[in-house]
């Protein structure tokens, strides 16, 4: 053994006494090893792994990207998340042959973040997991599937004038809004927008009020968002996305945003389950779509004048229409309760608030003679939406977001 001091102490001496040392044996390193992690699959971007150099003692640190793939200056690799096997090779990337790295083989050490699949309980989650995957993960995103695009951009317009003009930067946008300093929303009879064209016009005579004539604070912002719906005709493992047409527009990819969607096909509204009965009773009220006891003597004349519903105005409902005397009858809906009452000489139009037009219109042509009190007419309305089933799942484990939210958006084209 030699020893060699970096500073030697005033004086002199003749013997030297070594309290500890460490010793390296010779060939014990490596530049490379191989090794299967203790289970499958792998958490994608989760492994982690370090090692200590036999040149100089540092410590190497490398981590796996979410493609399993592992490349650094030092450290170069891959791992197969599938099934949790590893090749790590230690080289200076830096320099142009690529020299190995020997490192302590006792010293490497890793983790990473196994996943295991629990059995899922049909009666906590309402399905049947039967139509779910093994794991219970529903890919967001399939190549054939339909995406929506969508960029959101801000106009400055300061303080806008009476019939003022104001071009924004790109047309054909999907929304237009304007908002005051605060967030507040220019009340929308205010402005008017010309969405292929990419303008707002503001009204003459001009109030700079929200919808509740209360006044808004200058600066004003215009914001519109353009969308693009587009299909996928691949997608990788690492989160790219490669879609069938182009985009018009050239979209900062920090900025924007890429949702999947559901297509239902052709939707309508439609009144389904029509039949009248005799005595309705308030205390426990008929919501099945079949009549309990005799149906009335008089009737309504579905035939000639049919009950009439928009896309705009109809609601997924249970109706009932009860009468409180010979002529006059309540509106009364399942979960809305009593809405608003009618006549048989005048057309019964009930407005949804939601959108200004009727959830639906009975036409006083319709009824015939010989209605009483506590007879009733039920029927069913279906929307134009779809139904859809939402399920979210957050994996267990240390929280890492402090918001996480999403955006549910009902899309629809009208020939």
């Amino acid at each position: 053994m030699r020893l060699v001091l970096a500073t030697y102490p005033q004086g002199g001496f003749t013997s030297a006494t070594i309290e500890a040392a460490a010793t390296i044996g010779p060939g014990f390193k490596v530049d490379a090893v191989a090794f299967r992690t203790p289970g499958s699959p792998v958490r994608l971007g989760s492994l982690q792994l370090t090692a200590v150099r036999v040149d100089n003692g540092d410590i190497i640190t490398a981590s796996a990207d979410f493609n399993g793939e592992i490349n650094t200056s030092e450290v170069q690799g891959k791992i197969d998340t599938t099934t949790g096997w590893c090749e790590i090779q230690f080289t200076d990337g830096g320099s142009p042959e690529k020299k190995p790295i020997f490192v302590i083989p006792q010293s490497i050490r890793y983790n990473c973040i196994v996943e295991t699949s629990l059995p899922l309980d049909a009666e906590l989650i309402g399905l049947d997991p039967v139509r779910l995957p093994p794991d219970g993960k529903v890919p967001i995103f399939r190549a054939g599937d339909i995406v929506v695009i969508s960029h959101a951009n801000s106009t400055d317009a300061a303080t806008p004038t009476a019939g003022q003009v104001i071009n924004l930067s790109r047309d054909h946008q999907a929304d237009i809004v304007v908002e005051d300093s605060t967030g507040a929303l220019l009340k929308a009879d205010q402005y008017t927008t010309d969405r292929e064209a990419g303008t707002v016009t503001f009204a003459d005579p001009l109030s700079l009020i929200d919808d509740q004539s209360n006044p808004l604070t200058a600066p004003f912002t215009i914001k519109d968002r353009v969308e693009h719906m587009s299909v996928l005709s691949d997608v990788q493992i690492n989160g790219d996305l490669s879609i069938i047409s182009p985009v018009p527009w050239d979209l900062p990819a920090t900025e924007t945003t890429v949702s999947s969607a559901v297509v239902y096909g052709d939707l309508q509204a439609r009144v389904k389950n029509f039949f009248s009965q005799k005595v309705w009773d308030n205390g426990d009220p008929n919501w099945t779509d079949n009549r309990i006891g005799d149906q009335t003597t008089a009737q309504y004349n579905t035939i000639n004048y049919p009950v009439e519903t928009t896309n705009k105005g109809a609601i997924y409902g249970k109706w009932a229409v009860i009468f409180t005397s010979s002529t006059v009858f309540q509106i009364v809906e399942e979960k809305l309760g009593i809405i608003a009452t009618g006549s048989t000489a005048a057309d019964t139009a009930p407005i949804n608030p939601e959108t200004g037009v009727p959830y639906f219109t009975l036409k006083a042509d319709g009824w015939g003679s010989g209605w009483a009190t506590g007879n009733a007419i039920r029927f069913n309305t279906d929307g134009c939406l779809a139904p859809v089933w939402i399920c979210r799942t957050v994996l267990s484990g240390q929280g890492t977001e402090t918001n996480d939210d999403f955006t549910l958006q009902i899309r629809g084209d009208a020939d």
